[in-house]
């Protein structure tokens, strides 16, 4: 007969599911659970410990046995977990197991002793599993309001440290902070050890240092399952003071389901000071495929960007308020839907964002009389206030090579500025970035943290330094600003090859706290830049980048309502070009 008892502990909507097809499939109302004998309740039990034993996979699979355990947490119509009280003592063991049953669940509570009767199981993989008791064949609930034994553990943990913690009521007392929030839709948080984790080639060099780089960040990190506990606005960096939950695995790694609320620590949001008067406000944004459609409101889903006309004014109202706190004076941007510069274009649709209702005067970069820069689909742009700045001869871009097939073509534009008349180079780059890898040739990933693509990325860089020395030289007294997103973190070989043809990273750290524009996976580095020469130097007066992105969930309703604007953070350049400035 089929068992409707059984949801899976995947997630609730699986288990919803589960129990609709069975409801379909003839076996209606589930069968109650049968209760097993008073005497149960001091007869002879499997310890938890020999249960789950000291490997990847219980001893005991495919056994029948009973336990006499209790209640630490319920998950409401999975399953529950049990833990021995008192323990075995073994550190090697862990003395906590999930009971895979949704009817179960709804009949007892944290505290309740309870003698159960099952089969032992592994739910999930060999990479990913849970030692369970499943196809119950019945219960007793003996005792109540025992307070549930809880155990201190502490980040980082390897592997087999979380597997003789598996099933048990844990409480992680120590300096904690969030450090991913994408999966915050589905339930879950990825919190870390101290501050968030850093993408290993931002902090360590490709190779031997970043594969430990990489090891060190997944002991640190531990994802959360919220249940009902709603954590309030959070973004990577967020303090948690705490963490309180038994430890269960699936097929994504150990995951410790909350038996409390998170204890967290709202993180300030950073106030952008107005630029000085002598002052221009240089603003780079990886726009997240600003697509607009047909222009006319239609035309959605394109072939990247938003897939509604409402997700776009979505998207072009986030950015919209972006641009009014942060208040550039020039932009250079990177996935802009290449669809030209004519009317209804992106790049038109995006410099009314920036005027915004007060018409303030913006103007583009047009290189080619109104054509597409490139045949990519995704390209560069540059706008700047007409009123401040004036462009000084032709716009140039770098065509050939990987620049045709890979990477986007660099667009630079000499500026003078009205008011003190000197003249600067600003160049909008985005490299290829670390998707679709080949599977051979010097392309192909070399394992050693820089992903696949790392040789076009360089061939990339060394050709842009070249081209925009040659051009700094000949239209603005050496006097260049590189910009944009390299989809290469700080040591990767990129970015060290424009550093090594003298160009400076504006933004790169020099404290305890590294610089991020990105995230991914929970772990944080830079991907967008701010380069200067040599000569550019004694006028960048601040360079930062602006954390009011990456670290926020995508599409969450947050207060500003313009955080999250894109998926990557933007970097700020303030020039002062009356006279010469410290870096602070």
């Amino acid at each position: 007969m089929m068992d409707c008892r059984r949801p899976p502990i995947e997630t609730p909507l699986l288990a919803a599911f589960f129990c609709i097809a069975a409801w379909l499939g003839g076996c209606g109302s589930a069968e109650p659970l049968p209760l097993l004998p008073q005497a149960d309740c001091a007869g002879a039990v499997t310890p938890v410990a020999a249960i789950q034993g000291e490997a990847l996979r219980s001893p005991m699979e495919g056994e029948r046995v009973s336990v006499r355990s209790v209640v630490t947490l319920v998950l409401p119509g999975r399953g529950l977990f049990l833990e021995d009280l008192p323990p075995d003592g073994l550190v090697s063991t862990s003395d906590g197991l999930y009971v895979d049953d949704g009817e179960l669940a709804a009949t007892v509570n944290p505290g309740d002793r309870i003698v159960v009767a099952g089969e032992v199981a592994e739910l999930g993989t060999d990479d990913g599993s849970l030692t369970a008791l499943t196809d119950l064949r019945g219960y007793r609930r003996c005792e109540q309001g025992i307070p549930p034994p809880i155990s201190d553990a502490r980040l980082p943990m390897d592997r087999p440290a979380r597997e003789a913690l598996e099933g048990m009521h844990l409480m992680l007392q120590q300096p904690l902070s969030v450090t991913d929030v994408y999966p915050l839709a589905q339930g879950r948080l990825g919190i870390s050890q101290n501050e968030f984790l850093p993408a290993p080639t931002e902090v360590a060099r490709p190779g031997a240092e970043a594969r430990e780089q990489r090891r060190a960040n997944r002991d640190r990190l531990l994802y959360v399952e919220l249940g009902p506990y709603e954590p309030g606005p959070v973004a990577v960096g967020t303090s948690v003071l705490a963490a309180q939950g038994v430890l269960g695995e699936d097929r994504k790694g150990h995951v410790l389901h909350l038996s409390a609320a998170l204890p967290a620590v709202p993180m300030p949001i950073y106030r952008v000071p107005p630029p000085g008067e002598d002052e221009v406000r240089v603003l780079g944004l990886n726009l997240l495929n600003y697509f607009n459609g047909d222009g006319q409101g239609g035309g959605f889903p394109g072939a990247r960007g938003a897939r509604s006309a409402e997700a776009f004014a979505d998207q072009r109202e986030r950015l919209a308020g972006l641009f009014r706190h942060v208040q550039p004076q020039l932009l250079a941007v990177s996935e802009l839907e290449n669809d030209g510069f004519g009317p209804g274009s992106a790049i038109l649709d995006l410099r009314a964002d920036l005027a915004g209702p007060e018409g303030t005067p913006w103007a583009v970069i047009d290189p080619h009389g109104g054509a597409p820069i490139g045949n990519a689909i995704i390209t560069v742009g540059l706008l700047y206030r007409s009123d401040l700045l004036e462009p000084e001869g032709p716009p140039q871009v770098l065509p050939g090579g990987v620049f045709n097939r890979r990477s986007r073509q660099p667009l630079a534009q000499s500026f003078r500025h009205r008011a003190s008349g000197l003249a600067f180079l600003v160049v909008a780059n985005h490299f290829k970035s670390k998707g679709g890898c080949p599977a051979d040739g010097p392309d192909a990933d070399k394992r050693d943290g820089q992903g696949c693509w790392n040789a076009t990325r360089v061939d990339s860089a060394r050709r842009l330094s070249a081209w925009v020395h040659e051009l700094a030289g000949r239209l603005s007294d050496g006097r260049a600003l590189i910009l944009g997103d390299l989809n290469a973190y700080r040591l990767e070989d990129p970015i060290q090859a424009i550093i090594e043809a003298g160009f400076k990273d504006l933004t790169a750290s020099g404290g305890f706290r590294p610089e991020y524009s990105y995230v991914y996976g929970g772990e944080a580095g830079t991907l967008d830049y701010a380069f200067a020469s040599e000569a550019l130097r004694p006028h960048v007066r601040m360079a930062r980048i602006l954390n009011i992105n990456a670290g926020y969930p995508p599409g969450a309703e947050l207060e500003p309502f313009w955080l999250g604007a894109s998926d990557h953070d933007p970097v700020l350049v303030d020039l002062r070009l009356r006279q010469a400035a410290t870096l602070d």
